[in-house]
């Protein structure tokens, strides 16, 4: 596999560094907290500024208003906001969703919701995880019910990132009880704001909000806002879910870099990198970080050659959350008694980030897959072990 960039690749880096120089980040308003995966906070104006040079629908087909860029491209211009700290955070939940509507999507959708997500105007939460239907997700009772030309839609959803400043949200629902269980679900887009519908905050070890908890109740939704044939909505979820863990992972390694590279530079300033056992343990976590990198692209070379997909993103996933979680806790040993400090405290070091990385990346290995089923995922479809037997 080629991992270097082509020179067409290489003059749009640099055009996204010059963006960056040109428009400090500063300037931009925050909406949303950082979550600690990479992508920054949550910016309504940056997503406009990115909407505005083409950047969002560079990679969708001309049909649907795109220009057909390569793949590569969303890598390249991931790669290049991570780096710079950017708070780009809803930015691959539309790249997810707009993928979706150009697949399975109506004629609604595609001429209503994708122009806006191209614009950066548009933004998505997942509605998929339940209080009793988390790993299991086909356990959900959140349930769709077919009116005329309508569905009404009644049950509860929790853990839904950005649900409170989204502007839309992407609701799994069960929409039949008597097909097999991989079928008799639908995907539906729904609005903010719709009646019925009621946004709660849950707050965060942070003390900020990311999550919310979403209550649907007798929420009406027009059928052309539904994804795909009314029942066969799982293979939406499925395909969702592979993107989540791979474009919602992929900027984690540049991420990190940043990160990896303010404690080394603060142990230089303060004659900490004279200790042996900090290099060590710094120059490990380089070498796990440039492998992290090169195990994303490893998946990206895959995709972008058609190549089937069976269990690298759940590799990729596990390696990533854990690697990010060892980060933090090297940065909290090297800034000591100090490192508790969150951002807005006199003393706090380094900003208080790294306090916020290791509140934030306590839960990574649970959001998206835990690491515990995305590992049996590797076992019995990347190593051909048998499945884990159920207990008598």
């Amino acid at each position: 596999m080629e991992f270097g960039f082509s020179v067409a690749e290489q003059a749009f880096a640099e055009e996204v560094r010059a963006f960056l120089r040109d428009n400090p980040l500063d300037r931009f308003a925050l909406d949303g907290m950082d979550a600690g995966y990479g992508s920054g906070a949550h910016s309504r104006a940056f997503m406009r500024a990115l909407g505005a040079r083409g950047w969002i629908g560079m990679c969708w087909p001309e049909m649907f208003g795109g220009r057909a860029a390569p793949m590569f491209f969303k890598l390249v211009l991931f790669e290049e906001l991570a780096r710079a700290g950017a708070p780009f955070g809803p930015l691959a939940g539309s790249w997810q969703t707009a993928d979706a509507i150009i697949e399975y999507g109506s004629e609604r959708l595609r001429a209503e919701v994708l122009p806006a997500i191209a614009r950066g105007e548009a933004t998505f939460w997942q509605g998929y995880s339940e209080p009793d239907a988390g790993s299991d997700l086909l356990a959900l009772k959140t349930e769709a019910r077919r009116d005329g030309h309508h569905y009404v839609i009644r049950g509860h959803k929790i853990w839904s990132s950005h649900a409170g400043i989204a502007t839309h949200g992407l609701v799994f629902t069960r929409t039949s009880r008597e097909a097999r269980r991989s079928r008799g679900f639908s995907m539906f887009v729904v609005p903010n704001g719709t009646p019925g519908m009621d946004i709660r905050p849950i707050r965060s070890l942070t003390g900020g909000v990311y999550h919310y908890e979403v209550f649907l109740d007798d929420v009406r939704v027009p059928e052309d806002l539904r994804l795909g044939p009314e029942g066969e909505g799982f293979q939406a979820l499925l395909n969702g879910l592979d993107s989540d863990r791979f474009w919602g992972r992929f900027y984690k390694a540049p991420a990190l870099e940043r990160v990896l590279r303010r404690l080394v530079d603060h142990a230089n300033a303060t004659g900490a990198s004279t200790d042996a056992g900090l290099r060590r343990r710094l120059a490990a976590m380089a070498a796990e970080l440039a492998a992290l990198r090169l195990l994303f692209y490893r998946a990206a070379c895959l995709l972008r050659d058609g190549a089937p997909i069976t269990y690298e993103t759940a590799m990729a996933k596990v390696y990533a959350d854990e690697t990010g979680q060892k980060l933090a806790r090297l940065g909290m040993d090297l800034l000591g008694l100090w490192s508790p400090l969150r951002a807005g405290s006199r003393e706090a070091p380094l900003d208080g980030e790294i306090s916020h990385a290791y509140l934030t990346s306590l839960g990574h290995t649970i959001a998206g897959g835990t690491a515990e089923v995305l590992r049996t995922t590797v076992a019995v479809r990347g190593l051909g072990l048998p499945a884990e037997p159920r207990k008598a």
